[in-house]
């Protein structure tokens, strides 16, 4: 999943500690690892993106 946000969000604080201390980011109650962070654009259009992937496998039904 890809998410993009502005980059003065506390969000993206949070992002950018869970990349580096792989450490698991929640995304609307959902654990993701942070893959990676970019920065896309520049002045009022920046915007940073990041990838996650879930912690969990959701094709695996038990």
């Amino acid at each position: 999943m890809i998410i993009r946000m502005l980059p003065d969000s506390k969000a993206v604080e949070a992002l950018c500690i869970c990349y580096e201390k792989k450490r698991v980011y929640h995304h609307q109650g959902i654990p993701y690892f942070v893959t990676s962070i970019t920065v896309a654009g520049s002045g009022r259009d920046a915007r940073v993106v990041a990838e996650l992937n879930p912690v969990w496998n959701e094709e695996v039904v038990l």
